[in-house]
C-alpha cells in the first residue's frame, strides 16, 4: 500500500507521523511523508497545495495530523485535495480524538488515540480488500452517516514501537516556496543540532487546562504512565548519534521523564554518558518527582537543560488547575536544580497568566512567590486557552467567555499575552532572572503594592528597573527618568504616560524629549508622532481626550469636530483594550 502522510508543524520534528511512518514500513508499505513549514496562522499558497496534491498522486491513504490550532490549516489541505484526487483522508491527533465529529465534516476518517496499532490494521484490512469499518479507535462518515467504534486501549509496550522515521529518502519538506526532497543538507537546516524523542507516554497529572485532563478520563481503568525499557531507549540514541552526525543535543520532550526511579536513572545516566554524550534536555518535570537521587546522576551525564511546570503561586489558581503542588514543594525542587547552576546551563519554569479567574491579589502572591527563586532562570509564559475537552473549557462556556470558538480557541495563540501592568511584572522578573539577577521580595512588594500602584510610584519603579537592564544604553535610559520626572510634573495628564509606558524605550525617550523642549499640550501630536505603532486615527484619538482632559480647545487644520469626535470615541475604546489596567 501508498500512504502519505502530511505534517502541517513549522517544527519538523513531527513525532508522531515519523512513528506511525516507521510502523507501516515495517509492516512492508511504500510511506512518503511531507512536511508543511506554516505557522498555523499563515495561508498556504496555491502551488504548495498544488505540490501537495502532485506529490499524493498514486497514494491509497492520506493521513494528517493536527492540534487544534492547525484546524484551518488542515481544512485548506483537504479541501485542495478532495478537489483534485479521490483519495481517502484520514485525521488524527490530539483534536479529532477530541472533536471526532467535528472533523468528519472534512474528512474522510479520523483517528481517536494512539494510532500505531489502529493505523496498521486499517491498512492490513484495505490492502487485502476487507471491511475496515470495525477497526478499533476510527470513525468513519459514509454517506453522511457517521459510524463510531470503541477506543482502543492504550499500547502498554512501547518498546514494540519502531523509532521515528528519518530515512528522508521518500521525505519531502517546504523549503523556500517550493516543496522538495528531502537530503541531509536540509534536515540538518531545519532540524537543527537538536534530536528530540520521548521516553514515556501519558501523565499523573490531570490539570484542568491540558489535554491530558480528557485523556485520563477516557482510559481511567487503564496504566496511563507507561515507560520505555532504558536498553530500548540507548538503541535508538545510538542510531541516532551514528547516521545524524550533526546532532550535539538530545531532548526528552515527555510529561512523566522522572517516573522513572532513582535506579532506573542511574543506569540510563551511566550508559548515556558512556554510549551517548551528547548534551541532555529534558523537558516536562514535576516538583512532586524530582528528587536529588535522580537529577546528579543526570547531570552528571551531561544534562544541561531543565524544564519545569510551576504555572501558579497561589491557592486559588492551584485548586482551579488542579495542580497539587504545595509553594514549599515548588521551592525545595526550583532550589535543588539551582545547586547544579554551574552545570545546568538552562533552567526554565512554566507560567500560566490571563487566567480570567485569577483576581489581582492572586497575581500578586504568584509574583511575590516567584521572586523568592534562586536565580538564573527563565520563565515559558502561557496565555491561558480554553482548548475543547478540558475541564476549564466547559467552565468558560458555562460562564459565557467563549462566544466564537474558532477565533476564541482555534485561531488564538497561546503565547500571545495581554498587555496589563501585573503581566509586565512577570516579564521584568524573567528579563532580570535571566541574567542572572534577581528583583529581591521587598522590591517586589514595592511593586505590587496597591496603594502605591495607585498613586503611580510603582510605574516609577517599574521603569527604573527597566534602565538598569540595559548598561550599554545607560545615558538614554538615564534621560528616560529625568523626562519621566519632567513628565509627572507637566499638565500631560496620565494617560499619555500609559501610552508611553506601551511604547518602546526608543520610543518612549522621543516622546519625553519633545514634552521637556515643547512642554505644551497643544504640541502633543508631535508627540504622539513618535508613537509609530499606533494608527494616525488613535493618535489624534489621544491628541482629543488628552486636551479635553485638560480643558484646552484641540485644534485643527485637518480635523474637523464631527472626525474629533470619532477620534475621542476610538481613543476611548483603545483604552479600554491597550492601556495598563492592573
Amino acid at each position: 500500500m501508498n500512504i502519505t502522510l502530511i505534517s502541517l508543524y513549522s517544527n519538523i520534528t513531527a513525532f508522531g507521523i515519523r512513528t506511525l511512518s516507521a510502523c507501516l514500513k515495517k509492516k512492508g508499505h511504500s510511506v512518503s511523508i511531507i512536511l508543511l513549514r506554516e505557522n498555523f496562522w499563515d495561508e498556504y499558497r496555491d502551488n504548495i497545495l498544488s505540490e501537495v496534491v502532485e506529490l499524493s498522486k498514486g497514494s491509497d491513504l492520506i493521513g494528517l495530523s493536527l492540534m487544534t490550532n492547525f484546524f484551518d490549516n488542515a481544512i485548506q489541505v483537504t479541501q485542495k485535495i478532495k478537489q483534485n484526487l479521490s483519495t481517502p483522508v484520514a485525521w488524527g491527533g490530539i483534536h479529532p480524538t477530541i472533536r471526532p465529529e467535528e472533523c468528519l465534516d472534512y474528512a474522510d476518517m479520523v483517528c481517536i488515540g494512539e494510532g500505531e496499532e489502529t493505523l496498521t490494521e486499517l491498512i492490513k484490512k484495505m490492502e487485502i480488500g476487507e471491511t475496515y469499518h470495525d477497526v478499533q479507535g476510527m470513525w468513519f462518515k459514509e454517506n453522511g452517516k457517521i459510524i463510531k467504534n470503541k477506543i482502543r486501549p492504550l499500547i502498554q509496550d512501547l518498546d514494540s514501537i519502531p523509532f521515528p522515521d528519518y530515512g528522508y529518502e521518500s521525505h519531502y519538506i517546504q523549503s523556500d516556496g517550493h516543496i522538495h526532497r528531502m537530503n541531509e543538507s536540509l534536515l540538518e537546516r531545519y532540524l537543527g543540532e537538536t534530536y528530540m524523542t520521548i521516553a514515556t507516554r501519558g501523565c499523573f497529572h490531570t490539570c484542568t487546562y491540558c489535554c491530558n485532563n480528557l485523556l485520563n478520563k477516557m482510559y481511567s481503568n487503564q496504566r496511563i504512565v507507561r515507560k520505555r525499557s532504558i536498553n530500548n531507549i540507548m538503541n535508538e540514541l545510538k542510531e541516532v548519534k551514528k547516521t545524524m552526525t550533526f546532532i550535539n543535543t538530545i531532548w526528552f520532550e515527555d510529561d512523566s521523564f522522572f517516573e522513572y526511579n532513582a535506579k532506573e536513572i542511574s543506569d540510563f545516566s551511566v550508559k548515556y554518558k558512556k554510549d551517548v554524550g551528547l548534551i541532555l534536555k529534558i523537558h516536562g518535570i514535576s516538583p512532586l518527582t524530582v528528587t536529588r537521587e535522580k537529577l546528579k546522576p543526570l547531570v552528571n551525564a551531561g544534562l544541561q537543560r531543565i524544564r519545569m511546570g510551576v504555572q501558579t503561586g497561589n491557592d486559588h489558581a492551584k485548586k482551579l488547575y488542579k495542580r497539587y503542588c504545595s509553594n514549599q514543594q515548588i521551592e525545595k525542587a526550583v532550589k535543588l536544580i539551582n545547586e547544579f547552576k554551574d552545570k545546568i546551563k538552562v533552567v526554565t519554569y512554566d507560567i500560566i497568566l490571563d487566567n480570567p479567574w485569577e483576581t489581582d491579589k492572586d497575581l500578586v502572591e504568584t509574583l511575590r512567590f516567584l521572586s523568592r527563586f534562586p536565580t538564573p532562570y527563565a520563565f515559558n509564559f502561557f496565555s491561558l486557552t480554553f482548548y475543547p475537552g478540558i475541564e476549564l473549557y466547559d467552565m468558560a462556556k458555562k460562564e459565557g467567555m467563549i462566544t466564537d470558538e474558532r477565533n476564541d480557541i482555534y485561531r488564538r495563540y497561546f503565547h500571545n499575552w495581554k498587555k496589563t501592568y501585573l503581566n509586565n511584572l512577570f516579564f521584568l522578573l524573567n528579563e532580570y532572572a535571566r541574567k542572572e539577577r534577581k528583583i529581591p521580595p521587598k522590591i517586589m512588594f514595592l511593586l505590587t503594592n496597591r496603594y502605591l500602584r495607585k498613586t503611580g510610584i510603582s510605574w516609577l519603579l517599574y521603569l527604573m528597573l527597566k534602565v538598569q537592564l540595559n548598561p550599554f544604553n545607560i545615558l538614554l535610559q538615564m534621560q528616560n527618568i529625568k523626562q519621566f520626572s519632567v513628565l509627572k510634573k507637566s499638565t500631560i495628564p496620565l494617560e499619555l504616560i500609559n501610552l508611553l509606558g506601551n511604547a518602546d524605550e526608543v520610543v518612549r525617550a522621543k516622546a519625553m524629549r519633545e514634552i521637556e523642549h515643547l512642554g505644551d499640550i497643544t504640541h502633543a501630536p508631535y508627540i504622539i508622532g513618535f508613537l509609530k505603532d499606533f494608527s494616525i486615527s488613535v493618535r489624534f484619538a489621544t491628541l482629543s481626550t488628552l486636551a479635553n482632559l485638560t480643558k484646552k480647545k484641540f485644534v485643527s487644520s485637518v480635523y474637523d469636530e464631527d472626525q474629533q469626535k470619532k477620534a475621542i470615541r476610538l481613543y476611548k475604546e483603545w483604552c479600554k483594550k491597550h492601556i495598563v489596567n492592573r
